[in-house]
């Protein structure tokens, strides 16, 4: 299988192309080696370049993730898109049979591998976090490529295609929530925990600025300590 040619097709022409996919015979193994391995990979690699390389910000001000948060980073969203990526194959065959289809693991894996193609590919958005937005109505594309293969491949009525669809992005979006909890933990704009994290680079217009995590929290605990005796003092009065 072609990579560039699969991927082409499935997201330019996926009227055409379900039916072909259909007819191929594929395993869990020969879906996710090399096609999604690669694909996967994209989103994973330009996040890890927005984030630690070009950085987020306005106004003069850029956040950039330290190097090796951000590789850590890339690695757990790498692993979890395969991860969720044959989650969602196994729901999407479970609830076949309630929409009048057939329960499939390999079509459900079918579906999702090859569905979610464009978004995999709008990845490279991700080298600039102000693109974000277009990631966003790539996912709604990837809704009507899924819409044309449900059918085909999970061999449920074209008249329940919607509901079946938009339980399985129900899900989708769930399971994306709860992923998003995750990985805020690595992220900077997450300031809780933040002694888990390295020294954040803040590129202003007067200079770099370099800012320890630890030494923030040892600086606001002393505040703390300040106002305290502060408060202690003015009670004696």
């Amino acid at each position: 299988m072609d990579i560039v040619q699969r991927a082409k097709a499935i997201t330019l022409n996926p009227a055409a192309t379900w039916p072909l996919i259909e007819a191929e015979h594929h395993d869990a193994q020969s879906l996710f080696v090399p096609y999604l391995l690669v694909l996967a990979a994209i989103p994973a690699i330009g996040t890890f370049i927005g984030l630690s390389l070009v950085g987020m910000g306005a106004m003069g001000v850029t956040m950039r993730l330290p190097i090796v948060n951000g590789l850590g980073l890339m690695l757990f969203s790498y692993a979890m898109s395969l991860v969720m990526t044959f989650a969602m194959g196994w729901v999407i065959s479970a609830l076949a049979p309630t929409f009048g289809g057939k329960s499939d693991l390999v079509a459900g894996l079918k579906l999702m591998v090859f569905g979610a193609t464009p978004v995999m590919l709008a990845g490279v958005f991700s080298i600039l976090p102000a693109l974000g937005i277009l990631s966003l109505l790539v996912a709604i594309y990837c809704l009507y490529i899924l819409y044309l293969g449900m059918p085909v491949l999970m061999k449920n009525p074209k008249e329940k295609t919607i509901p079946y669809m938009l339980v399985v992005a129900l899900c989708a979006i769930v399971a994306g929530i709860l992923m998003g909890v995750v990985t805020s933990a690595l992220t900077p704009s997450r300031m809780a925990g933040m002694h888990n994290v390295g020294a954040i680079s803040i590129k202003t217009p007067d200079g770099q600025v370099k800012i320890d995590p630890k030494q923030m929290e040892a600086l606001s605990k002393q505040m703390q300590d300040m106002a305290a005796q502060m408060e202690k003092d003015n009670n004696k009065k």
